[in-house]
C-alpha cells in the first residue's frame, strides 16, 4: 500500500510535562497509548509504513517500540522553538510513500475510525468531528467542501489529523525553511492549503483528545474504545 503514517510523539503536552510523554501513559494493563495507536493502525492497514517521531523521553519510547519490527522510530532534540511541524519534517525524511496520514498521538483513536477512513485517502483532507463530546479548541472555516482556515475558537472542530497527498508533501519539502520548526501542525496545513486545497471529512465519536490528566482519567473511567 502506498501509504505512510507519521505519528508525532515528540512533545510534552502543555502543562503535563511532569507526568511524562502522554503517549507513554497506559492504555490498558499491557500496552501504552503509542502501542495501541500502532496496533490499531496495523490491524486495518497491514502493509502501510508506520513512522513514529519521538523527542521527549525518546529512549523510553524507543525501547517500548522495539518489539514492533514494522515501526520506524526516529527522534529529534527538543528545543524551545520545536513544535509539531519539525516532527512532520523529521517523519517525512524517512517516508518512502507518496501519501501520508499525520497526527499528534496525544489522543485515543479507535480502530473503528481507521476502518472509516481507509477508503477516504484519495485527497488531502482534514478530519472534522462535530460531536458535542469532542473536546477540541481547534476549529475551521469551510467552503465548498474545502478547508478555508484553521485556528482556535472556530466552528467545525478539527481533530488535528490530516491526510497529505504527494503534491502537498513535495511542496512542503521543497519550501521548507527553519522558521517553520516552531509551527503547530495546523499552521502548516494552513500554509499548504494556500498552495492546493485541503478538503474535509466528518467522522464523529472516534477520537478523544488528551489535553490534561482530567481528560485521561475521564477516558479511562468511561472505558472509551481503544480497540
Amino acid at each position: 500500500m502506498n501509504l505512510s503514517f507519521i505519528l508525532i510523539s515528540s512533545l510534552p503536552t502543555k502543562g503535563m510535562k511532569s507526568i511524562g510523554n502522554v503517549s507513554l501513559l497506559a492504555a490498558n494493563k499491557k500496552q501504552t497509548i503509542i502501542e495501541k495507536h500502532v496496533i490499531n493502525i496495523m490491524s486495518v492497514f497491514p502493509t502501510a509504513e508506520i513512522i513514529v517521531v519521538g523527542g521527549f523521553e525518546n529512549k523510553k519510547m524507543q525501547k517500548i517500540l522495539d518489539k514492533y519490527k514494522r515501526v520506524k522510530f526516529t527522534h529529534h532534540e527538543i528545543y524551545s522553538h520545536s513544535n509539531e511541524t519539525q516532527s512532520l519534517k523529521q517523519g517525512l525524511n524517512y517516508c518512502t510513500n507518496t501519501k501520508c496520514i499525520v497526527f499528534n498521538t496525544n489522543c485515543i483513536i479507535s480502530k473503528s475510525f481507521w476502518l472509516k477512513i481507509r477508503y477516504r485517502i484519495k485527497k488531502s483532507i482534514a478530519i472534522i468531528n462535530s460531536s458535542k463530546r469532542f473536546n477540541s479548541d481547534l476549529g475551521a472555516t469551510i467552503n465548498n467542501n474545502m478547508i478555508n482556515y484553521i485556528f482556535f475558537g472556530l466552528p467545525n472542530k478539527i481533530t488535528n489529523l490530516y491526510i497529505l497527498q504527494n503534491d502537498h508533501i513535495k511542496y512542503f519539502l521543497e519550501q521548507w525553511q527553519d522558521s517553520w520548526q516552531s509551527k503547530y501542525l495546523f499552521e502548516t496545513i494552513n500554509t499548504l492549503s494556500k498552495y492546493k486545497p485541503f478538503y474535509y471529512q466528518e467522522i464523529n465519536n472516534s477520537i478523544s483528545l488528551i489535553n490534561n490528566m482530567k481528560d485521561y482519567h475521564q477516558i479511562n473511567k468511561k472505558k472509551e474504545s481503544y480497540v
